[in-house]
């Protein structure tokens, strides 16, 4: 027998995603009604169909996968440099003079707009594409380590140095888990923009992946498998947002509770 914190859980799941349920039902209707032309914005019944049909076919993974592990390597190399680097500038004054201005500087400029310049360094095809990836990761990771780290009260170190704790070590024994709240929250950030320059990316240089599919079944006149594609994309990017948050939740359990 379901609880009633059950049923309230479940009930306030479905009001969640009852908007996204209204505009569907929108679509189709409008869509239907023939209001819009079906061959330039098509019925979401007949999205809805011909994603199926590429999931059970299998024509939908091998670009599902060319953008995941691109997506991938990139964010995971911009974790591997941008947390220590945020770490150090918000604990160290040279690193800080440093790098602070470098990174404040270039942050607004649109990435996507490297695309050319990576090209002519990197060749058309997925060193091109990572190298964008690990760029534009790079400054959500280093801006919110270096924040966090920033926030870390003097108190903690003073008392780790107290009890014998060299500098470098309080960066990784008090620092870095006192920074962790806000560093997973560059990480969250840094998945979502990982996936977004991973499909832009393919739809620009082109080559294989989601991008490169949606851009390709457009060219072709195949409305209906581009917006399939384009509902692969907006799926991958739910989930992967919502493990984060999951990961967020066990991990950083006492911030939650905090908070």
């Amino acid at each position: 027998m379901r609880s009633p914190t059950d049923s309230s859980r479940a009930a306030a799941a479905a009001a969640r995603f009852l908007p996204i349920g209204v505009i569907l039902l929108a679509w189709e209707l409008v869509t239907r009604t023939g209001f819009v032309n079906p061959y330039v914005f098509p019925p979401v019944s007949e999205v809805l169909l011909r994603w199926l049909t590429m999931m059970t076919d299998g024509s939908a993974f091998r670009p599902l996968w060319d953008t995941l592990w691109r997506a991938s390597l990139g964010l995971s190399a911009a974790i591997v440099v941008g947390v220590p680097l945020g770490i150090l500038m918000g604990r160290l004054r040279w690193a800080e003079w440093f790098f602070e201005p470098l990174f404040s500087f270039a942050f607004p400029l649109p990435k996507i707009a490297l695309i050319p310049l990576f090209v002519q360094w990197f060749g058309l095809f997925d060193l091109s594409k990572v190298m964008l990836i690990f760029t534009d990761c790079l400054f959500p990771l280093v801006i919110f380590s270096y924040h966090g780290a920033k926030g870390v009260s003097q108190i903690y170190l003073w008392s780790a140095q107290a009890r014998g704790t060299g500098r470098w070590r309080a960066l990784w024994r008090v620092v870095l888990p006192l920074s962790l709240a806000s560093i997973y929250d560059g990480i969250q950030v840094a998945v979502v923009v990982a996936l977004l320059v991973a499909v832009v990316t393919e739809m620009v240089s082109g080559g294989s992946g989601l991008g490169y599919a949606m851009i390709r079944a457009y060219r072709f006149g195949d409305v209906r498998t581009a917006f399939a594609t384009l509902l692969n994309i907006s799926l991958i990017g739910f989930m992967l947002y919502w493990a984060a948050q999951m990961v967020r939740t066990r991990l950083l359990f006492w911030h939650t509770l905090e908070s």
